[in-house]
């Protein structure tokens, strides 16, 4: 009798093809994986980085436009700076793009992206990220910080009249994330 059903034996079919017991385990388990992974994919992801620009991927090689011109960090490091980048758009405003990379060969990896708004409107600017990046892990009165599993990000608003900044790092930029708080 073919009734779709598994035995006691652990023989079976599967829609009229005979399966065994560890193959429809198997089947279920798929089954109950691809459920659990579809329910994570409905989260939001997370940010890497800003535009084209990624912490896990980009180098000074892919900083084609604009210039660039090496620069010592403020803990000494040498590192090489990218300014006059195709702009950013946030909100309804335009951002300048600068970056930073660890040293001056091109496969230095990429340690900070800089937008800078211009006749800033800070709320703007605050809705931008919160879009972005979700509600920040601390505000102060002119700034805001956020941080997800891949950067830091912090929010200037204003870094000075008319003027937002805001900085993202790699986690692994404690130094550079410390001195920014202090800003």
């Amino acid at each position: 009798m073919n009734d779709g059903s598994l035995t006691l034996a652990g023989r079976g079919t599967l829609d009229g093809v005979r399966v065994s017991a560890p193959t429809t385990i198997a089947v279920v388990l798929a089954a109950v994986l691809a459920l659990g992974l579809g329910a994570c994919e409905s989260r939001k992801p997370e940010f890497a980085g800003v535009g084209k620009w990624r912490f896990t991927r980009s180098t000074l090689k892919d900083a084609r436009d604009g210039v660039c011109q090496p620069t010592d960090l403020s803990d000494g490091r040498k590192a090489t700076w990218c300014f006059a980048q195709p702009p950013y758009k946030v909100g309804k405003r335009v951002a300048e793009v600068d970056l930073y990379f660890l040293g001056t060969e091109p496969d230095a990896t990429l340690i900070e992206i800089q937008l800078k708004v211009r006749g800033c409107v800070e709320d703007e600017v605050d809705r931008w990220m919160r879009a972005a990046f979700g509600p920040p892990i601390e505000t102060k009165s002119t700034r805001a910080y956020w941080k997800n599993s891949f950067l830091w990000a912090a929010a200037l608003m204003p870094s000075e009249p008319g003027r937002c900044v805001m900085h993202f790092l790699p986690l692994s930029e404690n130094g550079e994330i410390e001195r920014i708080k202090k800003l």
